[in-house]
């Protein structure tokens, strides 16, 4: 509930100030009016109704409507900065002008092709963020870790972050991505949390997992929880994972492959009682002897992993910022916001994520998988 709240309240205040505007901007057009009114009513209507109405309308309508309000929350969120700037220009410029040489007609001209420009640009950049939203790359790393894994001498492992599946990435989207990570032939598919976005009414009405179960490797598929997962009917969403789309959920857990490596799975913070590393590590009497490979949502602190003696740790939630500029902030929050760190003799990669969450556009990031070539000693 409280997340729908924080939308509601992004949305109406973007929407408001941009109507404010807007009717300024058309005094003494009334037809223009009459059309700027309709355009923002209809639009209004429908996010709201999808938003509330959710659970009782049809998947396809509320699907529109998401990415319909979505999107032109993000266009409004570029677009209102940049008129703001324009504004101030405008303003310097005339008052550096004497007031017998302003020309009011000239200047407005000047304002209206000034703003065309800017509808422009923020066009380009949506269209753009969508091209790199729906393109997603390919990102290949290679590991050496310095223990045996026995039986085992290299691994080549697929690591997926938050997929959010839900009403805005729907089923065509699942099977794109299954067909994207089976299509690098994996010995081990790792995701670490969100999966789901929020409720999982839009994952029950679709069948996604008539998608998700096409994902198989050799050696598994495993995700630990992220922050999403604790969104909405927390349990009723990792059961399914669990026994319906074929991911083994690991929960603070640790689990054995092949007696040649473990995987630890940690709860997302979101999670109550959630227990410190070293912990579930000595609970689950993990030989630290072979490698460890730990999956964690938010990478705000390493530390733990660090100190703990994980091998690899993997970790997502960032999006990296998603759209500028939320990458630079991003860049300022976490010690790894995206990509490979070595750190001690742990190796850290914190993935971008192949879905998003609200709008799909990627401005100044990137949708990606991430294929790990490891090499054990």
């Amino acid at each position: 509930m409280k997340v729908f709240i924080n939308v509601l309240i992004i949305y109406l205040t973007l929407n408001i100030y941009a109507f404010w505007r807007g009717w300024k901007t058309l005094a003494n057009r009334g037809k223009w009016r009459i059309l700027f009114i309709a355009v923002f009513g209809v639009e209004f209507i429908l996010y709201v109704a999808g938003l509330i109405f959710r659970n009782q309308l049809p998947y396809a309508f509320v699907h529109f409507t998401r990415t319909m309000g979505t999107t032109w929350m993000l266009f409004l969120f570029y677009i209102i900065p940049l008129v703001w700037i324009s504004d101030l220009i405008f303003y310097l410029r005339k008052k550096k002008i004497p007031p017998d040489r302003y020309l009011p007609e000239k200047e407005n001209k000047y304002k209206a092709r000034t703003f065309i420009l800017i509808l422009l640009l923020v066009a380009a950049m949506l269209g753009w963020g969508n091209y790199n939203f729906n393109h997603p790359m390919v990102e290949e790393v290679n590991i050496a870790v310095n223990k045996s894994a026995r039986n085992i001498d290299s691994l080549h492992i697929v690591m997926v972050g938050d997929v959010h599946l839900g009403y805005l990435i729907d089923k065509k989207y699942a099977k794109k991505y299954v067909d994207l990570i089976m299509a690098q032939h994996p010995d081990l598919i790792l995701f670490v949390g969100d999966i789901i976005d929020a409720e999982i009414a839009p994952i029950l009405q679709q069948h996604m997992e008539e998608e998700l179960r096409q994902l198989h490797a050799p050696l598994g598929v495993y995700s630990c929880p992220g922050n999403h997962e604790y969104r909405y009917e927390a349990e009723e969403k990792m059961a399914w994972l669990n026994n319906v789309a074929g991911i083994t959920i690991l929960r603070d857990s640790a689990v054995l492959i092949d007696s040649a490596f473990y995987i630890v799975g940690r709860e997302d913070y979101k999670a109550p009682q959630r227990k410190p590393l070293k912990q579930i590590l000595l609970e689950q009497q993990v030989n630290t002897a072979l490698p460890i490979i730990v999956l964690r949502h938010n990478p705000r602190d390493l530390n733990e992993e660090i100190c703990a003696g994980a091998d690899i740790a993997l970790y997502g939630h960032t999006h990296r910022g998603q759209s500028f500029p939320g990458n630079l902030i991003t860049d300022l929050i976490f010690e790894v916001s995206h990509g490979y760190k070595k750190k001690g003799s742990t190796h850290v990669f914190v993935t971008s994520g192949l879905g998003l969450a609200g709008s799909q556009h990627r401005i100044g990031t990137q949708s990606e998988i991430v294929v790990l070539n490891v090499k054990f000693e």
